[in-house]
């Protein structure tokens, strides 16, 4: 059975082929995914471990929020002394971290935040305690003196000797360049731009004079990291935190891990979307070779084969193709790595370049998954090749009749509404993997009614198609016909449409919902920022007392925001605003208590936040900061807003008093245009939007991520008309001696042609339109679980997805174009004496 397994793969090598190419591309997006990410994290970990490899210990002030690279609560810069004066520790150097960002000489900001942050740091003198190492130039020997990174440099054409401004929390400043440097080997971090100052500098820039970010030591020759940083703590308070130079390098690598984490999960999920797709090819061709073996295998029943042989035979042959195409697949992954970086980097995403890391994990999971998937898939098949008794060896004809299977259509019902309470359960409790497993059963579910919906469906949509005469007709009864093949076939290109058609949903009800909040509840002119993506950097807090100060301005609210944890629950964005005049930009609606009175220890609440915890006014809210706890008190309750000013907020003053930023990612603003304008063009990153430029610069954000969503689906499509192509490609054989008949009474090439595409056309919108109910489907259940977030208006984009459904049907006519070559070139003569 073995041997005549191999001989029955090598007599079809196109079935083969087709089959194995589905499996290879998904193997190669995986693997690639994982090259790829690993390759990210093997540079970013090697540069960490360089640049401090040198601190052999680390003071810092311990925090309940995590930070990201040494940017943590600030500590008595007077401290140095201290650690210096105890036995065993040699050099000693200050870590200053804070807001910096370089302007180019067109005046524009350099980065958009896409990348990364803009920071700023002290350049340390001591060589093993510096991060940075010059490229070209010197340190920064006077006070009006910078390094920048190397990145920031190439980017806006910046030499040493040039010029340049710099903004931090006070006024622009200019600054003249001394030298370029590199993070380690790294052009810059993580894509920030970086600015180095003189210690002196630092301290009045990015923080205030006495204080510092961190303390690094090295120890002397023979003291091991473990006994000086036990050393030091010993000779400190409590209220600060030693650890090794080992413990550093090991947090900053897990902390940029996880910020590449999400990242890393997105497109493994579109890898496994990819294989996903593939399993329904590879499940649809075995059941047509089975179909098309039946007098084949029962005759080897008859002849004394098992059927456990016969199911065996199926199976290795599955898990040859499998093993064939998920190992062109890892040798494929390289390819694919490189061209996710060159992606990256058409959506304004620059990577690290370093050597690509090729990790045999990656490579054994992206093996298991291709082999292990393609088994699966063809179990089925097998299981039914293994029932074929030996008296249908006599039978020429098969009937499909799970069109009318009461127990199909039970069952897919059942698996579909399963699917479906798991996806909206997980949404309700925020629960990832229940929402994917329900997605899964979802699709799943419909994949089983798929047979019983197609013929009705095929019907349907064959009715226009009869007009352009008998390859319209034929091609709507060949669909029609085999219900099980037609659905089968559309449920690989039904999941790719219908991931693409609640993309396409989700982000034209986000933006909706961001536009009618803005209409209904922002009553200010303008909103001003620093224009980059999420606002990542800042604005100095300057501009808004200028723009306070101008008398054709009416109203200016300062917004900020900072990690913090809020009666026990994280997050990222807990919001600080002026609290006398938010009210006047934003409609909270009705207000309990006064805003005005929040200071620096009150807290304003919306209604459902304080119903959520039985607040009233007076209550306390603890909250955590980078610096420490606080308790605020309940000054007032808002019933809406909440959009714009969260479940909740302070008063830009609590931020001061707790040791935050003084850093302003949004100003809103009322009053004359042309004054804003004027008093915003001395601060170069100021961007300056009215209502309609803020929806928009929102809008493109979303479409930048919906552009890369697009292309990440295009390879699961694309693996769909692949199916397409090949099931009609098998089908070609199954029916050749019907096409012969039908060329012996008449029909012409051209007809044969028409005919296989118009097939693939229904096969094609038939897996679209399942798809876009889905996919729709999905939107409106997301929308629904973000409606407390701001998402809550349903908008579903008809032209769009129309656009969809067109290009899907003309894709899957596209990829009927060689079978139906094939099709229209069979001899009649042969195709008459055909089997």
């Amino acid at each position: 059975m073995f041997a005549l397994t191999i001989k029955e793969l090598a007599a079809r090598k196109l079935r083969l082929l087709t089959t194995a190419f589905a499996v290879l591309l998904g193997v190669a997006f995986m693997s690639g995914t994982l090259i790829f990410t690993d390759t990210i994290g093997a540079t970013f970990d090697s540069a960490l471990a360089d640049v401090d490899a040198g601190v052999d210990a680390y003071v810092r002030t311990p925090s309940d929020i995590d930070t990201a690279y040494g940017q943590g609560p600030r500590l008595d810069a007077s401290i140095a002394d201290t650690v210096a004066a105890v036995d065993g520790v040699d050099q000693v150097a200050l870590r200053l971290f804070g807001y910096a960002r370089l302007v180019g000489p067109d005046g524009v900001p350099v980065g958009d935040g896409v990348q990364g942050p803009a920071f700023g740091m002290n350049w340390v003198t001591v060589d093993d305690l510096n991060p940075w190492v010059l490229s070209s130039g010197s340190a920064p020997a006077n006070d009006d003196e910078i390094v920048i990174d190397k990145s920031s440099a190439d980017t806006a054409g910046y030499q040493p000797g040039d010029v340049a401004t710099v903004l931090t929390k006070g006024a622009p400043r200019d600054f003249t360049i001394s030298g370029v440097a590199r993070f380690g080997e790294l052009d810059s971090l993580a894509g920030a731009t970086a600015v180095l100052f003189t210690d002196t500098t630092a301290a009045e820039m990015l923080a205030s004079p006495g204080e510092a970010s961190a303390i690094a030591m090295t120890a002397d020759d023979g003291v091991s990291q473990s006994t000086i940083a036990a050393a030091v703590a010993g000779a400190l308070d409590s209220d600060v935190e030693v650890i090794t130079g080992a413990a550093l390098i090991a947090e900053n690598q897990a902390t940029l891990a996880a910020g590449f984490a999400p990242f890393k999960t997105i497109l493994l999920v579109f890898a496994l979307v990819a294989m996903f797709v593939g399993s329904f090819i590879i499940n649809n061709t075995f059941s047509i070779t089975v179909a098309q073996r039946t007098r084949e295998m029962a005759l080897l029943r008859a002849i004394g084969a098992s059927g456990r042989q016969v199911k065996r035979s199926v199976l290795i042959e599955a898990v040859i193709v499998g093993v064939l195409a998920s190992a062109a697949g890892l040798a494929a992954g390289v390819g694919v790595a490189t061209g996710l970086a060159k992606l990256m980097s058409q959506f304004g995403i620059e990577l690290p370049d370093g050597p690509m890391a090729i990790s045999s994990s990656a490579l054994a999971m992206s093996f298991g998954v291709g082999v292990a998937i393609t088994t699966l898939s063809a179990w089925l098949p097998a299981r039914r090749a293994a029932k074929i008794a030996p008296i249908d060896a006599m039978r020429s004809v098969s009937v499909d009749d799970s069109a009318g299977s009461t127990r199909r259509a039970t069952l897919g019902a059942i698996v579909t509404a399963g699917g479906i309470g798991a996806m909206l359960t997980g949404l309700a409790v925020d629960e990832i993997a229940l929402v994917g497993a329900g997605a899964l059963a979802t699709f799943s579910g419909v994949a089983i009614l798929g047979p019983v919906l197609a013929r009705p469906v095929a019907h349907l949509l064959g009715v226009p198609l009869r007009l352009r005469g008998v390859s319209g007709e034929i091609a709507t009864r060949n669909a029609m016909r085999s219900p099980k093949r037609t659905a089968r076939t559309a449920a690989s290109l039904m999941i790719g449409v219908a991931l693409v058609g609640f993309i396409t949903v989700f982000a034209a009800s986000a933006k909706t919902s961001i536009a009618g909040s803005l209409d209904e509840e922002f009553v200010g002119t303008h909103i001003i920022n620093d224009g980059g993506w999420d606002n990542t950097t800042g604005l100095s807090p300057e501009l808004a007392e200028r723009l306070r100060a101008h008398p054709d301005i009416d109203v200016v609210s300062q917004a900020r925001t900072a990690p913090a944890v809020v009666n026990g629950t994280p997050t990222d964005t807990f919001f600080a605003f002026d609290a006398t005049t938010i009210d006047s930009i934003f409609q909270l609606g009705n207000i309990d208590g006064d805003l005005h009175s929040l200071g620096s220890d009150g807290i304003a609440v919306s209604a459902a936040e304080a119903e959520a915890n039985a607040w009233t006014l007076g209550s306390s809210v603890p909250v955590t900061f980078i610096g420490g706890d606080t308790t605020f008190t309940v000054e007032a309750i808002y019933t809406s807003g909440t959009d714009w000013v969260g479940a909740s907020f302070v008063d830009i003053d609590a931020f001061t008093a707790n040791g935050m930023d003084e850093l302003d990612f949004d100003i809103y603003v009322s009053g004359d245009a042309a004054a804003i304008t004027t008093v915003t063009a001395a601060d170069p990153s100021a961007v300056v939007q009215d209502r309609a430029a803020f929806i928009d610069n929102k809008n493109a954000d979303i479409d930048m991520m919906l552009g890369l969503f697009y292309v990440m689906l295009a390879l699961a499509v694309f693996i769909a008309l692949l199916g397409i192509a090949n099931t009609l490609a098998l089908s070609i054989g199954e029916r050749t001696r019907e096409l012969g008949l039908m060329r012996a009474v008449g029909m012409t090439r051209a007809q044969t042609r028409s005919m296989v595409r118009w097939e693939a056309t229904i096969i094609a919108v038939f897996g679209s339109t399942l798809g876009l109910a889905i996919g729709t489907f999905f939107g409106w259940a997301v929308v629904q679980a973000l409606a407390d977030q701001g998402i809550d208006t349903l908008t579903v984009p008809v032209a769009s997805l129309a656009v969809v459904t067109i290009i899907a049907a003309a894709a899957g006519s596209t990829a009927a174009i060689l079978p139906a070559r094939r099709a229209a070139r069979l001899d009649v003569l042969t195709a008459l004496v055909s089997p």
